[in-house]
């Protein structure tokens, strides 16, 4: 794990940490490895219903707050008592992953399963991880008024007819009323979402976020392992966690994000990271908490792998999905062919397609080409070559420089520059 050396030097806060007995520990432990600059006070409590209560009789020196779970934090958020920085903890497909293999490993039976809290998109994600049928998985997600009692009669009901259910909850009080009548698992969150909140609040504290103000959460997923990657993200002055071997997570703030990239248009990073991997996805979510900023980080995440081999997504809830550029025309030399090669490494496009474009461009002789240009030289369907010019533009290989007005129905082709060399 990497962290900001300047926020450590800076960043002085108290967090009052609410949740069961068993999990402020957790929080705790990892803040004294990893976040040394902030002093927890545990505040547990018997059943979520306490936790507004210990908000509102909190000790006079907390900054801030941790949840660790969404359903105390909602219920703290709901009775008016959060006058200063809060996050939760969130649960991740990856906690629910190690729980499916635990019970493999153990011969316990998961076809069919009822899980509370999670995203179904994350559990459909951790069923296909580990190779499992969903198909008698039943996920109740968590929405604001959902309590445990809520969850327990969900869990009950799907254990009706069904041969060795596993219920798993990631809440305490569910499991204490289920456990005694089903199979029950209970989660505890990833070491990674305990880091990313407490990463939140130390941001929350230091004044670079506020209460209603929005954090950011990136996953960057990359073909290969990247040493280099830590350097390139300094612009965005936040931090940088390795979940896995090629996928990152990156925690900074919507200001940070948005001057980084001139208001949300162009990634430098992803230029960089063209330039060395065959693929990169670069997915952020932008939210008020970091479950909400991570949730939304998976969607970019998705839109990416979609995009293609190179692609920057930040997801903005209900703002919507914008695509960011990596490359910039007037940084790569308007003037300056690119290698067929480089080009081939930032588009995902084969050398041999790109060799042949570039014998056309020669030809031809021309200043720009159609989607049909490239589709007769290539061989594909107009529909493939207007993908084919798109990825070229995302790579700062091609340029859209006019359209074709005459001569023409409906709308009117638009046409490319294109520079290999």
């Amino acid at each position: 794990m990497m962290t900001n050396p300047r926020y450590q030097a800076e960043v002085r806060a108290t967090v009052g940490v609410v949740g069961p007995p068993d999990l402020v520990p957790l929080v705790q432990q990892v803040a004294a490895r990893d976040f040394p600059q902030l002093e927890l006070r545990p505040l547990p409590y018997q059943n979520e219903s306490q936790a507004a209560e210990i908000v509102a009789d909190r000790p006079p020196d907390v900054d801030s707050w941790l949840f660790t779970g969404a359903i105390p934090y909602t219920l703290a958020q709901q009775a008016g008592v959060l006058d200063r920085p809060a996050t939760y903890i969130t649960y991740s497909g990856a906690t629910l992953y190690r729980v499916l293999v635990e019970l493999l490993s153990a011969g316990r039976a998961v076809d069919t399963i009822s899980i509370d809290t999670l995203d179904r998109d994350q559990v459909v994600e951790a069923f296909r991880d580990a190779a499992l049928p969903v198909e008698g998985v039943r996920v109740m997600e968590y929405r604001p008024g959902r309590d445990a009692a809520q969850f327990a009669d969900f869990h009950r009901a799907a254990a009706r007819g069904a041969e060795r259910s596993v219920a798993i909850t990631c809440v305490r009080s569910v499991y204490e009323q289920i456990r005694g009548d089903l199979e029950t698992v209970r989660l505890a969150p990833a070491i990674v979402s305990v880091r990313s909140a407490l990463q939140t609040i130390m941001l929350a504290s230091a004044g670079r976020v506020h209460a209603d103000a929005q954090v950011v959460l990136g996953f960057i997923d990359l073909s290969e392992p990247d040493q280099e990657l830590a350097d390139d993200i300094t612009a965005l002055a936040g931090s940088l966690f390795t979940l896995q071997e090629g996928r990152y997570l990156l925690v900074t703030t919507r200001g940070v994000l948005e001057g980084a990239t001139g208001g949300f248009q162009r990634l430098p990073l992803l230029g960089a990271l063209s330039q060395r991997h065959m693929w990169a996805h670069v997915g952020c979510g932008v939210g008020r908490s970091a479950a909400e900023a991570e949730a939304l980080a998976r969607r970019a995440l998705a839109r990416c792998r979609a995009a293609g081999p190179f692609a920057a997504v930040v997801s903005l809830g209900n703002g919507g999905d914008i695509m960011l550029g990596g490359v910039d025309p007037a940084e790569a030399g308007d003037d300056e062919p690119v290698p067929v090669g480089v080009a081939a490494r930032r588009s995902g496009l084969s050398k041999a397609n790109l060799d042949r474009l570039k014998a056309m461009l020669y030809e031809r002789g021309a200043d720009g080409v159609t989607a049909s240009d490239v589709a007769e030289a290539l061989d594909i369907e107009p529909r493939s070559a207007r993908r084919t010019l798109k990825r070229l533009e995302r790579a700062g290989v091609a340029q859209p420089i006019g359209r074709v007005m005459a001569g023409t129905t409906g709308r009117p082709p638009t046409i490319y520059r294109v520079r290999l060399g």
